[in-house]
């Protein structure tokens, strides 16, 4: 069975015995005429831009794809350079970058969601990555995805995320950001909010308001009369104190609260 992926660029190297049923690049002329702005779909198949540097990986997700459902159009790159120099990249709709373990999921959505959506805000970006933590799907969001994905959800949700995605949703798993909610009880509530005012001094509230407000740290530092460097500190203590690892949890978990 040939399957029509794009995937010229994941190299195998110099051996040539090692081929696989890839069609190549640009070979399948019809179905990209049949690729349509989102807001002129029609019966035209949706263009998804699956970048996965794990090739194994990356061959997979994009045959169960194909096998699932003929409503996308997959090309598969390695990485976005070879996206960005593909002749099909303007017709990309959905770009879905995948990631496998810490370091590589950290720089995907701290490196790979800026470059990507950086002068292409019409673009819809999901990442797929095997780190579950709170933190990771919420900074996703934040940089511009529009769906996180764990790969330990079943090939049918990932199939109903990018389909949510592609009529303008947002997909994270309820699952993965329980941890962070806080209890809907009213005495939950206030009691969380007496152990945060209580843990953060008054400078330390007045810079939260405005890294909830999404100010940067030079902002914050310039409204509050304040060098920079005073700033990170305020921020590294209030994390410290109220028990998060990053900005983002800090922000999520006092957002509700104060």
């Amino acid at each position: 069975m040939n399957v029509a992926v794009n995937a010229s660029s994941y190299n195998l190297g110099q051996s040539q015995a090692l081929q696989l049923p890839f069609a190549a690049k640009n070979a399948d002329k019809s179905n990209q005429e049949r690729r349509l702005p989102l807001g002129q779909l029609g019966n035209a198949k949706i263009s998804l831009a699956l970048i996965s540097k794990n090739i194994f990986f990356g061959t997979c997700l994009t045959r169960c794809l194909q096998e699932m459902t003929t409503e996308f159009a997959v090309d598969a790159y390695e990485n976005l350079d070879e996206w960005r120099q593909a002749s099909d990249q303007a017709l990309a709709q959905i770009v879905v970058l995948c990631a496998i373990g810490q370091k590589e999921t950290d720089a995907t959505v701290h490196q790979g969601l800026e470059t990507l959506l950086k002068g292409a805000s019409d673009i819809r970006a999901i990442v797929i990555s095997d780190v579950e933590h709170p933190s990771q799907m919420i900074a996703a969001l934040e940089r511009g995805a529009k769906g996180y994905v764990p790969m330990s959800l079943d090939i049918e949700v990932v199939v109903g995320a990018i389909r949510l995605v592609q009529v303008g949703g947002t997909f994270v798993p309820a699952s993965g950001l329980s941890s962070l909610r806080p209890s809907d009880a009213p005495e939950a509530k206030t009691e969380r909010f007496k152990q945060v005012s209580s843990l953060l001094t008054e400078r330390q509230l007045a810079v939260l308001k405005h890294l909830r407000q999404g100010d940067q740290n030079k902002t914050i530092a310039h409204k509050l009369n304040m060098s920079e460097a005073t700033v990170k500190i305020h921020v590294r203590n209030m994390m410290k104190r109220v028990g998060v690892k990053n900005r983002t949890e800090l922000v999520f978990m006092t957002n509700r609260l104060l």
